[in-house]
């Protein structure tokens, strides 16, 4: 409920703002190795040892359409340039999703837990 409520304020506050000619945008990642995700992976799996890079693999193998490709901290980054530079000078009220089409093709995450 939470997400949604992000996307919802978004396009509610794209739609106030547009007036002024403010851009209200957001974007959700998926499977990028964050500190949060590394953390829930080592108590989910059993395995306190499991580096970000670890985290990344299981990912890109079972949590992304882009086999064996894992999500960056440079994707995210790369997203945020474009949402706030001229090039997406007519994109509001829109939330993009990084995520490897996963989104796309399955709406379970459980199976890229399991070994």
């Amino acid at each position: 409920m939470s997400k949604e409520a992000i996307l919802g304020l978004a396009r509610s506050t794209a739609c106030e703002l547009g007036i002024h000619g403010i851009r209200v945008n957001c974007i959700s990642p998926h499977g990028v190795p964050s500190e949060m995700l590394v953390s829930e992976f080592k108590k989910f799996l059993g395995n306190m040892e499991l580096r970000p890079d670890e985290v990344s693999s299981i990912v890109g193998e079972r949590g992304s359409l882009l086999r064996g490709r894992g999500g960056r901290f440079e994707d995210v980054a790369q997203a945020v340039l474009f949402l706030a530079s001229d090039e997406s000078g007519f994109v509001t009220g829109h939330n993009l999703v990084i995520d490897g089409g996963f989104t796309s093709a399955c709406n379970q995450m459980s199976y890229i837990y399991k070994d």
